[in-house]
């Protein structure tokens, strides 16, 4: 029988990754590197798009060691950060990150010179200065240089994609990302892109995840090991990719994606018209264009458990799993929310249902009886209650309760955190087997590509076999209820100190 491998690059906001996986969805090999993330002198964050390609040419020759060849390829990535790209196919400066707020200004504008309401009724987004668009814009203003040498605005899947053969392209999630696509017509918004004088020829064209754009070039073969007879498909944004390893296309389930930031996606039915009137949710397309998907997000929630053990504890989280495991024990045994620490975590601004990039992070209600394994309670209590929130949101707005949370990403391993989640949300939680779910379900799409697995939903049914489920205790439902209705009491009294505190930070 021939083998047929499979290989993923998946570039997140920690690690930069490459896997082989063989038509079944098992994991052959995985090389991974530190993502190489650099700070100017104003706090602004950016990557070097050529530091991304060498680790990728690195990794993809790492992995493929002592295996077949590998029939087909695709990339999973980060959403919003974007490169321009010459027309010689050169990058024109850096990549600046998802999570990098200097566009606020072109946000605002952005604002006022389309609408809120407008905006979301074509794109499904609020105006926040994370996306793609606003990006550009800062571009134009500040390194007018490299924005009128633009002939493509590509975010990283695209860029790698490129580099891999030579074709611009994108996908719906990605492309929903952007808040320059029009979410109903599945094509890039001409009326924005003209009231703000971003040629709409500088976006790449997009195509359905899954599609093959290509083969692998000659050059990129030499820089990546891969052959040339192998296809180059289409990905898309990491979360969705993610979510083939869990079936979240049963209805009644939401992924949950836990790794740096957590995303909490619920994706529709097909054919069914997206909500477009905002109520605290984003919406964006799916790796299938016919299937809209909910969103909500904590930007920094496993960012936040790793600054909570390098604060209170520090030395835990640089290699030292014992202590980290018995910390977490004793922690899962203290009083957290319950001897009155709140904790909200806004470290890198709010995400859903407020979205508000002018957001801090913060503990309430702190006393010196507060032990570091009391506070470490209460960071992940202060996840899952704003998790509460994001859920509790998209069932408003998909009108039936969600049964369960299917979580992928290094925070699914964390066990008394997901244990907590389970209680404070009071769903099931099922956690997936495969560590790396992100590149699991980006080489299954290269699969779709290359014909050996004919749908996303069979690809997902196959791989969401053997999960784990944690239940719920019943009887913390009564602890955390009213917890949490004082947690979003506490969000709003903190909402008019933190604009003065980033205003005053800005200025």
């Amino acid at each position: 029988m021939e083998t047929r491998n499979y290989l993923a690059i998946d570039i997140g906001t920690t690690n930069w990754k490459a896997a082989v996986f063989d038509v079944t969805g098992r994991r052959l090999a995985t090389a991974h590197t530190p993502a190489i993330t650099h700070t100017d002198q104003n706090g602004n964050s950016f990557y070097r798009p050529q530091e991304i390609w060498q680790a990728v040419g690195s990794l993809c020759r790492q992995v493929q060691q002592g295996l077949a060849p590998v029939r087909a390829v695709s990339v999973a990535s980060v959403a919003e950060a974007v490169v321009a790209i010459g027309r010689d196919g050169r990058p024109l400066g850096d990549i600046i990150t998802w999570f990098d707020r200097r566009a606020i200004a072109q946000a605002e504008w952005l604002e006022h010179t389309l609408g809120t309401k407008t905006l979301y009724s074509i794109t499904g987004l609020d105006v926040n200065p994370i996306f793609s668009l606003p990006k550009i814009l800062w571009v134009r203003e500040n390194q007018p240089q490299v924005y009128e040498k633009a002939w493509k605005w590509l975010q990283i899947a695209d860029y790698i994609l490129f580099c891999l053969c030579g074709q611009t392209a994108t996908d719906h999630t990605l492309a929903s990302r952007t808040l320059a696509f029009d979410l109903r017509r599945n094509v890039w918004s001409q009326r924005i892109l003209a009231a703000v004088g971003v040629p709409e020829d500088t976006m790449p064209a997009v195509v359905e995840s899954g599609t093959v754009l290509g083969h692998v070039s000659r050059v990129a073969s030499e820089h990546t090991g891969l052959p040339a007879t192998a296809k180059v498909v289409m990905g898309g944004n990491d979360h969705p990719c993610g979510s083939v390893a869990v079936n979240v296309l049963d209805r009644w389930n939401i992924l949950d994606s836990s790794g740096t930031a957590e995303s909490f996606i619920l994706v529709s039915p097909r054919q069914a018209p997206p909500p477009l009137r905002f109520q605290g949710q984003r919406t964006c397309r799916y790796l299938q264009k016919d299937r809209y998907a909910l969103w909500g997000g904590i930007i920094a929630s496993g960012k936040s458990f790793d600054w909570a053990c390098c604060t209170l504890a520090p030395g835990i989280r640089a290699g030292d799993a014992p202590a980290l495991r018995q910390m977490l024990e004793q922690a899962e045994r203290e009083r957290g929310m319950q001897a009155g620490a709140f904790f909200y975590p806004h470290l890198r601004g709010a995400g859903a249902p407020h979205w508000e990039p002018r957001s801090h992070g913060a503990f309430l209600g702190l006393r010196d009886l507060h032990t570091p394994a009391m506070l470490l309670k209460s960071v992940m209590e202060g996840l899952s209650m704003q998790a509460r929130m994001i859920v509790e949101m998209e069932e408003r707005l998909a009108g039936f309760r969600v049964e369960r949370l299917c979580v992928i990403g290094g925070s699914s391993r964390n066990l008394q955190w997901q244990r907590i989640k389970a209680n404070v949300l009071q769903r099931q939680v099922e956690l997936c087997g495969e560590p790396e779910a992100v590149a699991q379900g980006a080489a299954m799409l290269a699969a779709i590509g290359d014909g050996a697995c004919a749908s996303l939903e069979e690809a997902s049914a196959m791989l969401a076999r053997g999960n784990t489920v944690i239940e719920p205790d019943p009887a913390m439902a009564g602890m955390y209820d009213p917890l949490y209705e004082l947690y979003a009491e506490g969000y709003e009294a903190l909402v008019e100190f933190n604009r003065k505190l980033f205003d005053l930070q800005r200025g």
